[in-house]
């Protein structure tokens, strides 16, 4: 069974400054020039309703990018022209951009083409690690044309890529860190099949509200270029902005998550799941994250303490969400300023979600069965 539901899509256009963000994060990443270099890919879905948001992104980029530690790569497909691959370099002072290599007009939603524009950027600059942003539209694991909006990764016109995919086209054990810059990317599906592509993710529960990073860009991009990333300064600064700014209308989720345990996570789930539990879970008593009439993305805490079985570690289970979460935050509440929003409050936050099998949706059910995540538990 797919959903057709089109949620109501906010756009804001208002572009705020911090001042706080501004100095504290740019004394937090300064960055020392030690000779350890990292290159960052930044791939950019364009060919969506996000195109207006392209430009200023860019050049928030450009502003932040400090250029002794490493490497800013950008791929960008546009609707008119060709696709291409873009340096970031530095010419009398100034940041601009180059293209390196130069592709046809293409589907940036296609796997193949994803796998080969990481592989283009890290042959073209090899470096002692790497880094990965990724800014389009997202549906978490949700699978291709479940919702008509907000769609699965990289949306690209009516093309999506699904998780699956995308993680089967990252080469495995690259990537330091990926910074999802889409709606509902903090799911244990999504953190679970990329375990062994990254060690951090860096996520929002929830959705992701215009102009999503793009201020942090230009004073926090250097947390990124650092030998040791400063992940958790990126991500608090992120938080802080969204939850201050009314441009976001003070309605944030975000976290850090860290992939090293999350299989023993999974492993100790499966050992303490109570299965006789899980269909007396009433699903509208779990904390959600989505706007929809119906529910698909729940707090991953607030669910798995409801069917665990009697004799379960509790501090063990928190100390394992912990190691797995080093940060999270959320605002009390997501967009409850109007009732035509839809908006919900927020009384708990683990810092992941998770979907909880329904009756009404077989074809959800089914779809989830197969990713690695429901394997490791429920198998």
């Amino acid at each position: 069974m797919k959903l057709s539901y089109i949620p109501f899509y906010l756009s804001f256009f208002i572009l705020t400054t911090c001042f706080f963000l501004l100095t504290s994060c740019l004394s937090d990443c300064e960055i020392i020039n030690d000779g350890y270099k990292r290159t960052v890919i930044a791939y950019i879905g364009r060919d969506s309703n996000l195109t207006a948001r392209y430009e200023d992104k860019i050049k928030s980029m450009l502003e932040g990018w400090d250029g002794r530690n490493g490497n800013l790569i950008i791929y960008q497909d546009t609707a008119i022209g060709n696709s291409g691959l873009m340096e970031v370099y530095r010419e009398n002072g100034e940041n601009k951009t180059k293209t390196i290599q130069e592709y046809p007009n293409e589907n940036s939603a296609d796997p193949v083409v994803f796998k080969r524009v990481l592989n283009d950027a890290i042959s073209l600059y090899p470096a002692d690690s790497y880094g990965l942003i990724i800014f389009s539209h997202a549906s978490g694991w949700l699978p291709e044309a479940t919702l008509t909006s907000p769609r699965s990764f990289f949306k690209d016109h009516a093309d999506e890529m699904e998780l699956t995919d995308m993680a089967a086209a990252i080469p495995t054990g690259y990537f330091d860190f990926i910074v999802f810059e889409t709606c509902f990317s903090a799911g244990i599906e999504v953190a679970y099949e990329l375990k062994d592509k990254t060690k951090y993710i860096i996520a929002s529960s929830a959705e992701l509200l215009s102009p999503g990073f793009k201020e942090i860009y230009a004073s926090s991009l250097n947390c990124l270029f650092e030998k040791e990333p400063k992940l958790e300064a990126f991500t608090r600064n992120i938080f802080t902005l969204m939850s201050e700014s009314d441009t976001y209308y003070k309605s944030a989720t975000l976290s850090l998550l860290k992939t090293e345990k999350l299989y023993d996570l999974g492993v100790f789930l499966r050992r303490y799941i109570d299965k006789e539990k899980i269909n007396a879970v009433y699903i509208y008593d779990v904390q959600h994250f989505d706007r929809y009439s119906y529910r698909l993305f729940f707090d991953f805490e607030d669910y798995y303490a409801r069917i665990l079985n009697d004799n379960t570690p509790e501090q063990e289970f928190k100390a394992l969400l912990s190691e797995c979460i080093p940060y999270k935050d959320a605002t009390p509440s997501f967009l409850t300023g109007s009732e035509s929003w839809r908006g919900f409050e927020i009384k708990r936050h683990s810092g992941l979600t998770t979907y909880i099998e329904q009756e009404n949706f077989p074809y959800l059910n089914q779809e989830y069965k197969k990713l690695a995540w429901y394997k490791a538990v429920f198998e």
